[in-house]
């Protein structure tokens, strides 16, 4: 099978960054100091469950790129 060379669909910090960029842009940061807070703040607001949720479904993804022949997956 022809692998993709980067699958986002199978990069679980590429998910958690996008949540974590979508909740500090709603909050629009007006510069760097406020930028760093917010990201931090957001960051430490995730919580564990939804981590080790991320991390369980791996395995269902892999199968879902696999069945989609390593296409991109929603």
């Amino acid at each position: 099978m022809d692998w993709p060379s980067n699958s986002p669909d199978l990069n679980l910090i590429e998910n958690l960054w996008g949540i974590v960029k979508n909740r500090v842009e709603k909050r629009m940061p007006n510069n760097i100091c406020e930028l760093q807070q917010y990201m931090t703040e957001e960051w430490e607001k995730i919580p564990d469950e939804f981590l080790t949720n991320l991390i369980r479904s791996m395995r269902d993804c892999c199968q879902l790129v696999i069945d989609s022949n390593g296409e991109r997956i929603d």
